[in-house]
């Protein structure tokens, strides 16, 4: 049996190779204890499989690093039945649901953002994403802390800080605390990008949008050399129900491209 699981940055997918139904959870803090993380992996897993015999994981998770392999290798190695663990990076995942085997640029584009050209094999890349900390340029957190520094500096317009007020159901001191506060920021503020999902037939929230997003291509992937000669793919929340703003921009190049929602539903069966 062989185990997918995919650990983006807001959600976990996994699902058993060769079927294609997955589930879905919160996604899995890695950056907790040990112990921690076991506790969350028993809302996850159901008991049987634990016990099941000649078990290969593939474990792919947003914030990869060695650190993060080594720790993730151990504490599944153990919670199951001395498991195959094998572990990677999401943008992994993302160009192996996109391509397969073939080459194209790679953007992840969700609650953080990412991106690097796949060759087939692995990933070469061009640019540093840098974190939420330093870049995330059109993530789901770009664009709701876009949104709330508007909010907070009274530059929204009038009609739309209305119904964020209303949204939020709080002050803005109760606001600015709550945001500072909440154990997972990051994800709290990327939350707020659904509002400008729900009312992006304004002009102000059309402008952040576009402002977010084409930043993103221009501090990724159009640093990739000869670009407009490869087909993009796209992975991510923010991808996926902000597409009209990536197709204006990708049409303008000639450019192809394809989106798909969640890797794990490609991972299943490729």
């Amino acid at each position: 049996m062989k185990i997918i699981i995919d650990n983006g940055g807001t959600k976990l997918d996994w699902g058993i190779f060769g079927d294609s139904t997955f589930q879905s959870f919160n996604n899995l803090n890695l950056l907790q204890t040990e112990t921690s993380v076991i506790k969350d992996l028993h809302c996850i897993f159901p008991r049987e499989i634990l016990f099941k015999k000649n078990i290969e994981i593939d474990f792919y998770t947003a914030g990869f690093n060695q650190a993060v392999k080594l720790k993730i290798t151990k504490v599944l190695f153990n919670y199951f039945n001395k498991p195959t663990v094998n572990v990677f990076s999401d943008i992994l995942a993302a160009s192996r649901a996109l391509y397969k085997k073939d080459k194209g640029i790679v953007c992840i584009l969700g609650t953080g953002s990412n991106c690097a050209f796949f060759d087939g094999n692995k990933n070469h890349f061009y640019s540093s994403s840098l974190g939420h900390l330093l870049g995330d340029e059109g993530s789901g957190y770009d664009l709701g802390k876009k949104l709330l520094k508007a909010y907070f500096r009274n530059d929204l317009p009038e009609t739309l800080k209305t119904k964020f007020d209303i949204e939020i159901n709080m002050n803005q001191d109760q606001f600015l605390h709550s945001i500072y506060s909440v154990a997972n920021k990051k994800y709290y503020i990327a939350s707020f990008a659904k509002f400008l999902k729900k009312h992006d037939y304004h002009p102000y929230i059309k402008e952040i949008i576009r402002k977010s997003i084409t930043n993103y291509f221009i501090k990724h992937p159009f640093l990739i050399e000869n670009y407009h000669t490869f087909k993009f793919g796209f992975v991510g929340s923010v991808a996926f129900y902000f597409r009209e703003y990536i197709d204006d921009i990708l049409r303008l190049n000639k450019i192809e491209y394809k989106i798909i929602d969640k890797p794990i539903k490609k991972l299943l069966c490729n």
